[in-house]
């Protein structure tokens, strides 16, 4: 349908400049416009049509230029997204994150402890994370979408936030294999040193609830479905391509210094 309606725009233009001509000539406009309705608009879609076919980079063109317009105003739209999403999410203390709050370079994961792509990400975002001389801030965002577990999972992370654990546990989930099972998350919790006790009653809390659906919110309004998803400084990154991340972040460094 897109294409087809690409196509028709610069018949269009040209047969709605010709009835323009048409209509500059006095008080027998009507007449001219019922003229036109008959044999000469066929007359007229002949020749655009005669030309087309004779000239088809035309109509290449104007179908790349109204692709690169598409592309552009789907990426402006994206970024006007963004921007409130980001800005809440960096100001946000809530948020688990790793670096400080005045980094040169922020990067934002939307993640899924059941996501494989996640997971072979997991080694190259702790990387950042732990080796950037604080230069970045990573923020970790609980978008559980794949499995009920997952929601299990995002919870248990959260809770054992209040503990100040949270980093321990986000690390163990992310190297388990299996399903994350609540026996299972229990199990890993404990290796970390969460009191699971209090874990399993903060995963009940309101507030935790809250965060997960606002973080939700978040991933649709800037058009995140699939996990991992990236902002650095603003730019998003889909899937776990981390070479694009690093070079995100790289150039974000040297822009700052």
């Amino acid at each position: 349908m897109t294409g087809v309606q690409t196509c028709a725009l610069p018949i269009c233009f040209i047969a709605g400049t010709a009835l323009g001509f048409g209509m500059l000539f006095g008080s027998h406009a009507a007449l001219a416009q019922d003229a036109l309705s008959t044999e000469k608009k066929t007359e007229i879609e002949g020749v655009i049509e005669q030309y087309l076919l004779e000239n088809p980079d035309v109509l290449l063109r104007a179908i790349q230029n109204v692709q690169t317009w598409q592309a552009s105003e789907q990426a402006r739209q994206q970024a006007e997204a963004i921007t409130p999403v980001w800005d809440a999410l960096v100001a946000d203390s809530s948020v688990p994150s790793v670096g400080p709050v005045d980094a040169p370079v922020t990067v934002i994961e939307f993640f899924d402890y059941h996501c494989g792509y996640c997971k072979r990400a997991f080694d190259g975002v702790k990387e950042i994370a732990e080796n950037s001389d604080g230069k970045v801030r990573t923020i970790f965002v609980e978008f559980p979408i794949l499995r009920e577990e997952s929601g299990l999972a995002a919870r248990a992370a959260l809770a054992a936030a209040k503990q100040g654990k949270y980093m321990e546990t986000h690390e163990a989930f992310m190297t388990s294999r299996g399903l994350l099972d609540q026996d299972h998350i229990n199990e890993l919790a404990a290796s970390v040193g969460v009191d699971v006790d209090q874990m399993l009653e903060d995963m009940k809390a309101p507030e935790i609830t809250g965060m997960i659906a606002q973080y939700a919110a978040m991933a649709r309004a800037v058009g995140i479905s699939g996990t991992p998803a990236f902002l650095i400084n603003g730019t998003m990154v889909s899937g776990a391509d981390m070479d694009r991340v690093n070079a995100l972040v790289d150039a974000g460094l040297k822009e700052a210094s």
